[in-house]
C-alpha cells in the first residue's frame, strides 16, 4: 500500500444523481480534456442554478481499462444534483444506486491516480471483496489548485457484493 492513503473501508453508500457529459476514447492523463468537460457541465448547471455547496465532482470509469481498448473508453464526468434534475443538451442524468462500496480515501498527485486505483483493489482482494458490477467512480473532495501542494483529495468507490 502507498503513502498517498488516508483510509480504506467497505461502507454503504446512497444514491446518488449524477449530471454529467460522455466521453469516449482516451482519458488517463489528460487534464485538459477533464477541464473541458467539467466546464460543460458547470455552464449547464450554473444557467440553471443547479450548481451548490453541496455538489460534488466525480467521474464514473464505465470500461475496465485492461480490457477495453483506449480509444473505446467510457467515462461519465459530472457534478451530483438534486434528485429529478433533468436533462439538457448533451448533459444527461444517470443514478448511481445505493449500495455497498469499497472507498479508498487518497490525498495524491495527477500521477498517482492509478496506484490509488492499484491499492483500492488490493485491499478488495485482501479481504475478498469482489466488484458488484456496479459503478466504479471517482468522487472529488477539493480543487486541487487550491491545495498548498496541488494534490487532490478523492474518494475512489468501488460498487462491491
Amino acid at each position: 500500500m502507498s503513502e498517498v492513503i488516508l483510509d480504506i473501508t467497505r461502507v454503504r453508500l446512497p444514491m446518488r444523481t449524477l449530471a454529467f457529459v460522455r466521453n469516449v476514447g482516451p482519458y488517463a492523463g489528460d487534464a485538459a480534456l477533464f477541464e473541458r468537460l467539467f466546464g460543460r457541465v458547470v455552464a449547464s448547471l450554473s444557467k440553471r442554478n443547479l450548481m451548490g455547496p453541496d455538489s460534488q465532482a466525480i467521474t464514473v470509469y464505465h470500461d475496465d481499462p485492461e480490457s477495453v481498448p483506449a480509444d473505446e473508453q467510457r467515462i461519465s464526468v459530472g457534478f451530483s444534483v438534486p434528485e429529478g434534475t433533468t436533462p439538457d443538451g448533451d448533459v444527461q442524468v444517470m443514478t448511481l444506486p445505493e449500495s455497498d462500496y469499497v472507498v479508498g480515501s487518497f490525498e495524491l498527485l495527477p500521477h498517482e491516480y492509478g496506484r490509488a486505483w492499484t491499492d483500492t483493489y488490493a485491499y478488495m482482494g485482501e479481504h475478498a471483496f469482489t466488484p458488484s458490477g456496479g459503478p466504479m467512480y471517482e468522487a472529488y473532495k477539493n480543487d486541487p489548485r487550491e491545495h498548498p501542494e496541488g494534490k487532490h483529495l478523492v474518494d475512489i468507490c468501488v460498487a462491491v457484493n
